[in-house]
């Protein structure tokens, strides 16, 4: 089974990030972040002068949480223009009725696919992860809340990936996949905002337990807890299920 998986995956992973939209997407991507950050880091300098007498700044509050939460929106948008390509555009090309002939189960080529997804969005992640740990070279701070913060954004990008592969499973146009994607990577983000306005205790715990927000926090403040790890896992691994039916279904039509 393995085999197979990693054999979808290689190749699907290729296709991605050779392609005009990956390496357009990757482009945008520098420029904003550059744009973005390098004129923060003397804007924090000037300020972290003027606070020294106070005690000084927190570089972890001040410059590198407000790069990943743009680094984070970027993804929203991203993610699902790279995961279309993974089965919508398949069908579009005619070429997914092909791949459901190949002697690989629908677990291999939901998993596979969501690998390729994965690791391409890992590779955007990666460029915006240059940008804090450049500066450390420049400036003495622990390391530990920047990989526990990037860890957690990993977590978050392969939920955008396992979710950009359920929509695009369900449809043949890659733009409805997108928007769906779209919808539902935002709807992530506000389900927290549902349990403020609730007063019912219960579905309050239960807004906040599938908050996004709620669960990330920890990860920006460089604490590992299970609850979370195990609530990010469990998620994406939900939506890769979903994607797994789907094809399945589609042996049988």
């Amino acid at each position: 089974m393995i085999r197979g998986t990693l054999t979808v995956a290689w190749k699907d992973f290729r296709v991605l990030v050779t392609s005009p939209m990956f390496l357009t997407v990757s482009g945008l991507c520098a420029c904003i972040w550059s744009y973005n950050y390098l004129p923060q880091i003397f804007q924090f300098e000037k300020v972290a002068q003027r606070a020294f007498q106070s005690g000084g700044l927190n570089i972890h509050q001040t410059l590198f949480a407000s790069h990943i939460a743009r680094a984070n929106i970027i993804l929203i948008f991203a993610i699902p223009a790279l995961t279309m390509r993974l089965l919508a555009e398949e069908k579009k090309m005619r070429t997914y009725d092909l791949l459901l002939t190949v002697p690989i189960t629908a677990a291999q080529i939901a998993i596979g696919k969501f690998l390729a997804g994965f690791a391409a969005g890992l590779v955007l992640l990666s460029l915006s992860f240059i940008y804090p740990l450049g500066t450390f070279f420049i400036s003495n701070f622990s390391l530990g809340p920047l990989f526990t913060s990037y860890l957690g954004m990993a977590l978050v990008t392969g939920i955008y990936v396992a979710i950009g592969l359920f929509a695009s499973s369900v449809t043949e146009s890659v733009v409805l996949a997108v928007i769906l994607a779209l919808i539902l990577n935002l709807s992530l983000w506000f389900l927290g905002q549902a349990a403020e306005i609730s007063d019912q205790a219960t579905l309050t715990a239960v807004m906040e337990h599938i908050s996004v927000p709620q669960q990330f926090v920890s990860f920006l403040k460089g604490t590992l807890r299970i609850s979370s790890l195990t609530f990010f896992v469990s998620t994406l691994a939900f939506f890769v299920f979903l994607s797994e039916r789907v094809v399945e279904s589609s042996r049988w039509r």
